[in-house]
C-alpha cells in the first residue's frame, strides 16, 4: 500500500489490516465506503434523505465487525476518526483491485515475525538502508 515501515513497532495500518481480515466484513466496509463518499453527492443532487447514509456509514462498518467477528471496533472510532476514513478508503480500493488478500498475508507475516521477536514490524529488512557505523 506504500506506507513507510521504518518503525520497529507495528504501524496503525498493520493493526487496521489485522482487524479487517474477513472478506465478508471487508465487503460490508465497501458498502460503508460507498455510503460515506456517495451519499453527500446524492443528498445534494437527488434527495436530502441520502444524508442518513452518510451519517450512518461508520455504523455500517462497525456492524460488519460484530456480524463477522473480525476484530474489535468501537462506535466512536468508526464514526469520528479521519484515519479510519483514510484507511477504509485505501482498503476499498485495494479490495476492488483484488489486492486486499495479499495485503492481509503481508501484514500477517510481519505480525507473526513481530510477535516472535525475530524483527520489528518490518518483515523485509532489506527495504531500509542499513545505518552507517559511527567511528
Amino acid at each position: 500500500m506504500g506506507f513507510a515501515r521504518s518503525s520497529r513497532d507495528l504501524t496503525d495500518w498493520d493493526l487496521f489490516v489485522m482487524r479487517h481480515r474477513s472478506l465478508p466484513n471487508v465487503a460490508v466496509h465497501f458498502v460503508s465506503f460507498l455510503l460515506f463518499w456517495l451519499s453527500p453527492v446524492l443528498a445534494l443532487a437527488v434527495n436530502p434523505l441520502w444524508w442518513v447514509g452518510f451519517f450512518s456509514s461508520g455504523l455500517v462498518g462497525a456492524f460488519g465487525h460484530y456480524v463477522f467477528k473480525d476484530g474489535r471496533v468501537d462506535a466512536r472510532e468508526a464514526t469520528s476518526s479521519l484515519q479510519v476514513v483514510r484507511f477504509s478508503s485505501l482498503m476499498a480500493f485495494s479490495f476492488l483491485r483484488g489486492r486486499w488478500p495479499a495485503e492481509i498475508r503481508l501484514v500477517e507475516s510481519r505480525f507473526a515475525d513481530h510477535e516472535a521477536g525475530r524483527i520489528g514490524a518490518d518483515a523485509r529488512p532489506s527495504t531500509h538502508p542499513k545505518p552507517e557505523a559511527h567511528t
